[in-house]
Order: C-alpha cells, then structure tokens, then sequence
C-alpha cells in the first residue's frame, strides 16, 4: 500500500490502488517500485535538492500485459513479480560502470527467479528446467538453475553476500530453497564424474 509515502514522493504511484513495493538501491540514488498485480517494475530516481524521489517510470514489462519473455525494457514480460533485491557485480565495476548491482526477483507466475541488469535486460536466473520431464513450468526438482531446477510459485527472496547465497520462499512447494553457488573444485568433480559415467555407458553399449 501507499499510505505515509507523500513525505518521501513528488508523485503519485500509478495502479496505487493494487499491491507494490519499495526496493532501494544500495547507495540510495533510486529505487525499484514492483508493481506485483501489474506486471511490471517501475524506477525512481532520489533527488537530493527535494529530499524526494522524482516522477517514475518503467524499467521493465508492461502494465497489464502478463506473459513470460526475456527482453530489454517494456519488451519484457513478467507475471506478478513478488519480492526482490539487488546483488553486487564486481565486473561491472571493473569495466568502470556507473551502477554495479544487478537486481533479482521472483517471477510468481512463471515459477522462475528472473535478473534485471542497470542497462534493462531481463533474463531468466533460476527455474523453468527439466523440459523433458515435463510439459508443464513449475514443480519442485532441484539441480542446475536452468536446465533442471524448478519452482512453484516463488515469492520471497533474500540475498547473503557473504556466502553468495540466495534463498527463496517457494510458496507452492511450501519450501524455503537454497541456490549457492558451486565452487569450482566441486564443479570439476562432477564433470569428470559425469564424463567418466558417460565412458563407461558408451563402452559398454559397445
């Protein structure tokens, strides 16, 4: 809701009558408005001579228009977005960019976590795998972000910088999952593991 914003805002939040929240940047320079009902994510700069955040607008989806695609802007779709939070991206740094986080979030309807990145693309994180298992989106399988890992209606998300962790609030599956990242001795385990398994079932079909 709305309610106690006029202080901090010099507009009116549009579709103010549905569910949105506040996500601020880390150094405080704008935030994130997730429009949750509307499908769509809007941005506020913070001006600093006001002390308010300035007139928004849309930094991806569209209002309305529910639908699942990875693309730039208001070419994006999403499905009632549900919470998110920015991460640190130390490349971005190094190539000397002026905004160096990206911003994850839950895609609820499309039982995904999708990635905002500072120039307005928007991919698909974690979720969505397993196509051979089934026809259908969503489910509770566990294993590679994208070729396997699904999810049910995800909602909740939470980041630990210091151990690289996301978890997320899977409402569907009534689960807390944990997407960390693999190290990469671990990593190289299970590609030699998987390569080894392989030799071994092509010789023996032989």
């Amino acid at each position: 809701g709305g309610d106690g914003l006029s202080e901090i805002l010099a507009f009116s939040v549009p579709n103010s009558g549905v569910d949105f929240s506040f996500v601020p940047h880390p150094t405080g320079k704008y935030v994130y408005i997730i429009m949750h009902e509307s499908h769509y994510i809007l941005r506020s700069n913070y001006d600093k001579e006001t002390g308010k955040l300035v007139t928004p607008y849309i930094v991806c989806g569209q209002s309305g228009q529910a639908d699942y695609k990875d693309l730039v802007g208001i070419n994006a779709r999403l499905n009632k977005p549900g919470q998110g939070v920015f991460v640190y991206n130390k490349e971005y740094e190094d190539a000397g960019k002026e905004d160096h986080y990206d911003f994850y979030f839950t895609d609820t309807k499309n039982h995904c976590i999708r990635k905002l990145t500072p120039d307005g693309v928007v991919s698909t994180f974690a979720g969505r795998g397993s196509a051979s298992t089934s026809a259908y989106k969503w489910g509770k399988q566990n294993g590679e972000i994208r070729e396997r890992a699904r999810f049910n209606e995800p909602v909740a998300l939470a980041y630990d910088e210091e151990t690289k962790t996301f978890y997320v609030g899977d409402t569907g599956n009534f689960k807390i999952r944990k997407i960390a990242k693999e190290k990469e001795d671990q990593m190289m385990n299970r590609l030699v593991k998987t390569k080894w398994m392989r030799f071994f079932q092509n010789n023996e079909n032989k």
